[in-house]
């Protein structure tokens, strides 16, 4: 049914660009533009339909301005279903200028080993990173206030993530089918809420999850209770995700 309703939003998407299949503005460099402001850029993906799969391949590299007709614009954000179904593609480079990475950007990017998100990214839409299957592990920067609903749904090899304190909430959803989570850090002293099927089919009993030493209220909560939970001293910058992803 959800993915039911997902292709309806790309065919609907699609219809309300009456018959320009076209999803952006201009293309320099082999990266789709649409035009967000007089200055701002946010990459698109290519067409509203499947032949997006074959539109950004191997390892791309976001720059942080681009220069198109003469004039110099900044990418601000990655769009909605930018790299949708890009199934080719094995990497991603981010830069510093992307402050948004709305909903379902990487949708079924199957070949993505790792993404690193910049500091500057505060927002990230719903169903980011679904069905990022080769995806191990992932650390969110702060700022970014909601893991959203079906962020990293899917992302059945996803081992180790670490939440920042900004993290307020996290969505229905947002951790389903990731089969071989291992590691949770969150660095917020009071749990964010959770839905309770944010974890539907994870196991959570062999999860550690890492709080500080000061935090209070996960052993009680509803969903974080169920964690195997330990504390962790120090700075969550300083977590090497690395280490993270080994199997217990």
């Amino acid at each position: 049914m959800k993915r039911f309703f997902l292709t309806l939003m790309v065919v609907a998407m699609a219809l309300l660009n009456g018959n320009k299949a076209f999803a952006y503005d201009c293309e320099v460099d082999g990266i789709y533009y649409y035009r967000i402001s007089t200055t701002e850029l946010e990459v698109a993906n290519k067409v509203f339909s499947d032949q997006n799969r074959s539109a950004y391949t191997g390892a791309v590299t976001i720059p942080s301005t681009v220069t198109f007709n003469g004039k110099t614009f900044t990418v601000v954000s990655i769009g909605e279903y930018a790299f949708r179904d890009c199934t080719q593609l094995t990497s991603v480079t981010i830069p510093s200028s992307v402050k948004t990475i709305k909903g379902y950007a990487f949708y079924n990017c199957s070949q993505i080993a790792g993404i690193n998100i910049p500091a500057s990214v505060t927002s990230i839409g719903e169903g980011a990173f679904e069905g990022c299957a080769a995806i191990t592990s992932m650390l969110i920067p702060n700022g970014v206030t909601t893991i959203g609903n079906e962020m990293f749904y899917g992302c059945s090899n996803l081992k180790a993530v670490v939440l920042p304190s900004s993290i307020t909430a996290v969505g229905a959803d947002a951790f389903s089918r990731c089969t071989s989570l291992l590691s949770l850090y969150l660095a917020g002293g009071t749990p964010p809420t959770c839905e309770a099927n944010a974890f539907e089919k994870v196991d959570r009993t062999w999860v550690t999850l890492y709080v500080p030493k000061s935090s209070k209220g996960y052993a009680e909560d509803k969903v974080w209770k169920d964690f195997f939970i330990e504390e962790f001293d120090g700075r969550i910058e300083d977590i090497p995700l690395s280490s993270l992803t080994t199997t217990k």
